[in-house]
């Protein structure tokens, strides 16, 4: 059975935005009618859908502010249907025990903040764009890439999605919502 789904996102430099539209296209090719949008075309009310998956990116530690108040306006719609949130991040490429804390922090504190409760959430690795920051961004994330990587190319775009792992996240909330007693 075809479901109707939202998939929204913020994204500042356009690995979220990609990541999404990954999601929408595996969701489409599983059968479903999805709709991807940007957080600044959002619609203001989510009944017309049986399901929504929400995505933010990280930037100094947090997700973007404009949908993490969406999602709070909207929690208890968003709790009353199948719902998941993917967290892209740097973070999310780092296989360690801190790396890992850390990511699920960021994730818990939107969940926390908005007091939704997903059926499903997913940390994502992003990518760095040297080539769409500004200065100062330039210079920050040299910083921090730098800790990780005593050698990293500062020149170049590195993009560490594993787009494996965005379909199947896709796939299985896809599977999912098609089971949960809201979608039609």
């Amino acid at each position: 059975m075809s479901s109707k789904i939202l998939v929204l996102y913020a994204s500042t430099h356009g690995q979220t935005a990609k990541i999404a539209q990954r999601i929408g296209a595996t969701l489409h090719d599983g059968g479903d009618d999805v709709d991807v949008v940007a957080i600044d075309d959002a619609p203001s009310d989510v009944a017309q859908y049986d399901a929504v998956i929400c995505g933010a990116s990280v930037h100094a530690g947090r997700h973007q502010s404009e949908i993490v108040k969406w999602i709070g306006v909207r929690s208890d719609a968003l709790d009353a249907m199948p719902s998941a949130f993917f967290s892209v991040s740097l973070s999310a490429a780092d296989e360690t025990d801190e790396a890992r804390a850390d990511t699920r922090k960021m994730v818990d504190d939107v969940l926390n903040e908005t007091g939704w409760t997903p059926v499903r959430t997913e940390a994502i690795a992003g990518a760095l764009q040297f080539s769409k920051y500004n200065l100062p961004t330039r210079v920050l994330m040299r910083l921090i890439v730098r800790r990780h990587d005593p050698k990293p190319d500062l020149h170049a775009d590195t993009e560490y999605t594993d787009w494996d792992a965005v379909d199947r996240f896709a796939r299985e909330f896809a599977a999912s919502a098609a089971k949960a007693p809201t979608a039609s």
